[in-house]
């Protein structure tokens, strides 16, 4: 019988120092990965600095209020005239859509025009003539020179003929207005700018088909950013302490450092229904907000139109009071 062949001796060992090396290798990668990142100062939430403080969450918009821009009617986009950020003046045409149809239509309404304004002149021919006659017949002594039936004949000739006249006149100032109807729609197919203001966003490009009416994606959204408004939402829980004299600061969400003062425009004073942004279609709201607008009166301050910023109001000022009703500040401990 054959010898079976024997292992070397060290095998076994350099396989133990091997697998205690792996094993510390992973234990030292687990604890790497468990051990907390430092956290940046500048992603916590912003604080307030006001000793009593109403908090409410600001939305970026234009003063002018984001407008959608819409079109009349609809039609493949042939021209963009406009990009975004660029800034338009009131009138300024945005975009173009196809007027093909539209132009051939003035031509047809415009050629009508000039037949009936042509009949206009046979009928002022026409009316003129018999006038003519009807001196004429009044010169000579009916019954005598020319027959009271032809004198009445002339006559009626002459009503029939100003009553023409004044028919083709009618249907000139018809034609008429069908041209300017047809100039009307051309102009329709070139929508324009409805204030002085900057585009924010372009959702068309050259032969997209631009539906008449609203749509959930309007083919531009422009509005005046100068100055920049803050749309601020305040719990109705909230709104007994607001003052619109009180001093207001904003903050990113993204740098708690970047504050900025807001000066107070106005109250909207439906109090609406608080708008949730989870999606869930079985949420219910349970609460309202007040939504006031401020305006951000430095241009150096780096927000955007459409971000979310945080709002603190000072809540310190005397809580307002109205004729038989006086709002009690709680006593401090």
């Amino acid at each position: 019988m054959m010898k079976q062949k024997s292992r070397p001796r060290f095998l076994m060992p350099i396989l133990a120092i091997l697998g205690i090396g792996f094993g510390l290798i992973f234990a030292i990668k687990q604890q790497a990965s468990s051990t907390p990142k430092q956290v940046v100062q500048k992603r916590l939430p912003a604080t307030s600095s006001f000793e009593e403080t109403i908090s409410g969450s600001g939305l970026i918009e234009a003063n002018t209020r984001n407008i959608s821009i819409g079109s009349s009617l609809s039609g493949i986009v042939t021209e963009l005239l406009v990009t975004e950020g660029q800034p338009v003046k009131l009138g300024q045409p945005l975009f173009r859509l196809d007027d093909r149809t539209a132009r051939s239509d003035i031509l047809t309404q415009e050629n009508d025009m000039n037949m009936v304004a042509a009949q206009l002149e046979e009928a002022k021919v026409n009316l003129a003539d018999q006038d003519d006659q009807v001196k004429r017949v009044n010169s000579m002594k009916a019954g005598l020179a020319i027959t009271v039936d032809r004198v009445k004949r002339v006559e009626f000739a002459q009503l029939q003929a100003s009553a023409r006249l004044k028919v083709t006149k009618a249907s000139l100032e018809a034609a008429k207005a069908r041209v300017e109807a047809a100039k009307t729609m051309l102009s329709k197919l070139t929508v324009t700018a409805p204030v002085d203001g900057r585009v924010f966003k372009i959702n068309i490009r050259p032969g997209e088909f631009v539906q008449a009416g609203p749509d959930t994606a309007p083919p531009i959204v422009m509005g005046n950013d100068t100055p920049l408004y803050v749309r601020v939402t305040i719990d109705e829980n909230d709104i007994w302490r607001f003052h619109k004299d009180a001093e207001a600061t904003g903050a990113l969400r993204s740098n708690r450092d970047i504050k900025f003062p807001l000066t107070f425009v106005r109250i909207e004073p439906y109090v609406v229904p608080k708008k949730s942004l989870t999606g869930s279609t079985s949420e219910r709201v349970d609460t309202r907000v007040l939504e006031v607008i401020y305006s951000i009166d430095s241009p150096e301050v780096p927000v955007y139109i459409g971000q979310q910023v945080d709002i603190f109001v000072n809540a310190k000022n005397e809580p307002p009071t109205t004729t038989g009703v006086t709002v009690k500040k709680e006593q401090e401990d």
